[in-house]
């Protein structure tokens, strides 16, 4: 079927960055039969979403380069409500407010994204505000798996997280707390009493003191921006300690690749975002059940227009958010 019917999306030109991002007209998709059309109404900003430029590492780029989306649309999550069903989908009816993430396909930086039944989608439940379903995806699936699954993480741990007022980060302290462990986090001076707000037992502004070189020892170090090495850190893990690294470096990519098995102190690394929707979805049902039951707070630090959408990824490019960056497309 043809479909001349248009709608509003942010578009990076081929080639282009942030910079260049523009609100452009494009078709509007069409759902096939077993696929919903989502109108979006926030998206989070998250690195993933970020294109490429001179100066990123070499892994980024290239992870960049190999999902350039059709169309030039990024952004990989959302929430939103259905407004078209295909016939063969079951579990979803227009008018449902749904969030969910569409994987590696992007899109969601537009008016409507079209969505497969059998990705990452989910019901807003009763009594959540919408917008903070978008924490769980953008922090909570990532940080559950590294802790839960990675570090193997037991009450009475002493947890060290590096980049804790991020999204990934603040979720991770949370969780950690859930589990029971002594947390302490490392972000920078303005963020210290947020990171205490969010249930840090002990918090380091890593401007003035040199975590690195602490007397202190952690059973698990988790590194949720990126920031450290498994060298630095090696003295200040317990002997059977685990280091944890969400933005791994090649030696980090090769042992999880290879499945090198690390006797005592060990270096780890998951590609989270590549996990199988069901397994997502088993963390979100769990992840679902501390937000309603106030066991976890997200953290938003703020709200953009769409049409800011350059603004928002260059905050996001910095490293130094907290929470989750969102953007507002219900005006797009």
């Amino acid at each position: 079927m043809k479909n001349n019917i248009i709608m509003n999306a942010c578009i990076v030109p081929k080639y282009g960055t942030e910079e260049d991002i523009i609100i452009r007209e494009i078709l509007k998709p069409i759902p096939r039969e077993k696929e919903l059309l989502i109108k979006v109404h926030y998206a989070p900003v998250t690195p993933t979403d970020l294109t490429s430029k001179k100066g990123d590492s070499f892994i980024f780029r290239l992870f960049s380069s190999l999902i350039r989306p059709k169309f030039g649309v990024y952004g990989e999550m959302y929430v939103g409500e259905v407004t078209e069903v295909g016939e063969l989908v079951k579990d979803f009816n227009i008018g449902d407010l749904v969030y969910g993430t569409n994987g590696m396909k992007l899109g969601t930086y537009a008016e409507y994204v079209r969505v497969k039944d059998t990705t990452v989608i989910r019901k807003v439940p009763k009594g959540v505000e919408p917008i903070n379903t978008l924490a769980l995806l953008d922090g909570g699936i990532t940080a559950l798996p590294f802790l839960r699954d990675k570090g193997l993480i037991q009450k009475g741990q002493k947890v060290l997280i590096i980049g804790a007022s991020g999204s990934v980060g603040s979720m991770g302290v949370q969780l950690a707390k859930n589990y029971g462990a002594i947390v302490t986090g490392v972000s920078g001076t303005s963020n210290q009493e947020l990171l205490k707000d969010i249930g840090c037992d002990y918090v380091i502004d890593y401007t003035k003191t040199k975590y690195t070189e602490s007397n202190y020892r952690y059973d698990i170090i988790f590194d949720a921006v990126g920031k450290s090495s498994f060298i630095e850190c090696q003295n200040i893990l317990t002997e059977k300690g685990s280091y944890l690294i969400t933005v791994p470096d090649l030696p980090a990519m090769l042992k999880a690749l290879f499945k090198v098995k690390q006797k005592n102190k060990k270096s780890l690394f998951a590609a989270t975002g590549l996990r199988k929707p069901n397994l997502k979805n088993i963390d979100l049902d769990y992840l679902e059940g501390l937000l309603i039951n106030k066991k976890i707070t997200p953290v938003i630090e703020k709200i953009f227009d769409i049409k800011d959408m350059t603004k928002a990824q260059q905050h996001v490019r910095t490293g130094h958010k907290k929470g989750n960056i969102i953007v507002d497309l219900r005006k797009i």
